[in-house]
């Protein structure tokens, strides 16, 4: 069995520099050329029905895209899921609320989606758990995790059950679903971490690594857990620590092995003390340093390039993709060959994109790359989420063209890209007819949009300012006004107005019953009107009653 691994990862590498290239030969950058840059053309898809960060975002079995959870505007979770289908996000209610939570694809199909945190803004954790079923566009809240958990992981082992691990402001340790409904605590770690690593070792056995603790403290990269087995202690990854990422992946998507050889081998992005990244593989209980054609790059000529997701391998075709931003919002894919030795390195960047939201990418059936939702990039992202979808085609082969091989397939590559630009324009125009057409047929969007007014008005008592706009609740919905009083007529049958006042005279009527002696001004003021005029003539219209005949009646 050993011998077959060893044939396999020396043929997956082509041969084996890998084990004999010197560590400080890989990182030493003046010896090797800069990485080749290729421009791209992402495609827009129709947007999400809620603007969403902190999600999972997945392809089932039948290679149906979904995102599932996290928070909306307000950074306040939702309860919600959406799949991609004819052209349009179906938007679906979950049991549970899943921000920052887990959601991990099982071999039967069904995918579970467990933990995230309690409340807004980030606050708290859950032991939600509950099973998507896509066959049925359908979740079945069924159990109970061990340990309340957010910012965590999971993955499904060989003989079907799930392991999970990661906490936020919580204990850590190690839990498993027995693939039908219990959780049972399987061991304490030697490091607690948020949003670690799950590297598949063995069908039944797994590492855990990473370097940000519970409290997103540092912590020592180079003790790793095994689930069978005592930590190992890695010497490498003192050097070279294991990149955090805010944003939610699968972490089965950093495999690059072959279970039915028995062979377990992982990529992931490390990083030195001088912020230079470079690519670890992990076969077994061996942590190598992958040569490369060329540094990743850290700079475009736009600026510094930040990576914000792990790398996603496509198996298929031997490839891993990393995504980064800039401060221009231009996006950036680092693309791995990992089969190649050294392994070839290319950079592809699209223009700038002001719409886009920044978030772990998913790889489609075909080995495009769909990144939906996410954070903006601003200092308040996890208030103002984004609904765009986007689509980036490295599954064609002009997508795959770099220009290495001279100016001809670059003017190839600009024609093609022109002409797809051109068919695309045709394409959305005659698309979005349709879209739009459905998006008035569908309530959901308008049930769930009044949902989020509610919440606000309940939670942050919004009808206390007298100067309340409707363009303010908007913005904190990150919508328009238009949409907000669309779901207020659709849902209550009124006027924005007269929602914002139903909301003031029954505070008003609160007051009232708790002090009867209050004064009249107080009263309105409290209430949240500018003038005793106003508030007399709402309170009527509303309770058919004066204040004072209400507060008799009421006692």
């Amino acid at each position: 069995m050993e011998t077959t691994k060893v044939h396999f990862i020396r043929l997956l590498l082509m041969e084996s520099l890998l084990l004999t290239t010197p560590l400080t030969t890989l990182a030493d950058n003046t010896q090797r050329p800069a990485c080749p840059m290729v421009k791209i053309e992402p495609e827009r898809l129709a947007d999400l029905n809620i603007p969403r960060s902190g999600h999972s975002i997945f392809r089932t079995a039948n290679n149906e895209w979904v995102v599932a959870g996290g928070h909306t505007a307000g950074f306040v979770p939702t309860p919600t899921a959406e799949y991609y289908a004819d052209g349009r996000w179906h938007l679906i209610n979950t049991v549970y609320t899943h921000d920052a939570g887990t959601a991990i694809p099982l071999r039967s199909g069904e995918v579970l989606l467990a933990g995230g945190f309690e409340k807004h803004l980030g606050i708290g954790q859950t032991f939600t758990a509950e099973m998507y079923d896509p066959s049925q566009h359908a979740f079945n809240g069924f159990g109970c995790l061990y340990k309340k958990r957010a910012i965590t992981g999971g993955i499904q082992l060989g003989d079907g059950r799930v392991i999970i691990t990661g906490n936020w402001y919580h204990d850590d340790g190690i839990e498993c679903y027995d693939g039908h409904s219990q959780f049972s605590y399987i061991k304490d770690v030697t490091v607690s971490r948020s949003k670690p690593y799950i590297f598949r070792l063995a069908p039944n056995d797994v590492l855990i690594l990473g370097n940000r603790g519970i409290h997103d403290e540092p912590v020592s990269s180079a003790v790793v857990d095994r689930l069978q087995g005592d930590p190992l202690h890695v010497p490498l990854l003192e050097a070279w620590q294991p990149m955090h990422f805010d944003t939610g992946f699968q972490r089965d998507d950093c495999f690059i092995g072959d279970e039915e050889k028995n062979v377990y081998a992982n990529l992931f992005a490390v990083q030195d003390t001088h912020g230079q990244i470079a690519v670890c593989l992990v076969q077994d209980t061996t942590f190598t340093l992958l040569p490369t054609t060329c540094p990743i790059p850290m700079r475009s000529r736009w600026g510094k390039i930040e990576y914000i997701s792990p790398i996603v391998a496509d198996r298929q075709s031997h490839r891993g993709y990393m995504i980064g931003k800039d401060n221009t919002n231009r996006l950036y894919t680092i693309c791995i060959e990992y089969n190649k030795t050294p392994a070839a390195v290319t950079l592809y960047y699209t223009d700038p994109l002001p719409d886009i939201g920044f978030w772990c990418p998913m790889l489609t059936a075909n080995g495009d790359l769909l990144i939906a939702g996410g954070t903006n990039g601003n200092a308040h992202s996890n208030y103002t989420p984004s609904a765009t979808v986007w689509l980036l085609h490295f599954g064609t082969p002009t997508a795959a063209q770099t220009d290495r091989n001279g100016w001809f397939w670059a003017a190839g590559l600009v024609i093609l890209a022109i002409l797809a630009v051109l068919s695309y324009r045709l394409y959305r125009h005659q698309q979005q007819n349709t879209v739009d057409k459905q998006k008035t047929e569908d309530v959901h969007p308008n049930e769930l949009r009044f949902q989020r007014v509610c919440l606000l008005m309940e939670e942050q008592k919004l009808y206390l300012n007298s100067e309340l706009k409707i363009s303010d609740v908007a913005a904190l919905l990150g919508t328009n006004s238009r949409y907000v009083s669309d779901c207020i007529k659709t849902s209550k049958g009124c006027t924005f107005s007269h929602f914002v006042n139903t909301y003031r005279i029954n505070h008003a009527k609160q007051l009232i019953a708790q002090q009867p002696d209050i004064k009249s001004i107080e009263l309105y003021l409290k209430s949240g009107f500018s003038n005793e005029t106003s508030f007399f003539r709402t309170f009527k219209s509303h309770t058919g009653m004066t204040p004072g005949e209400w507060k008799n009646q009421a006692g």
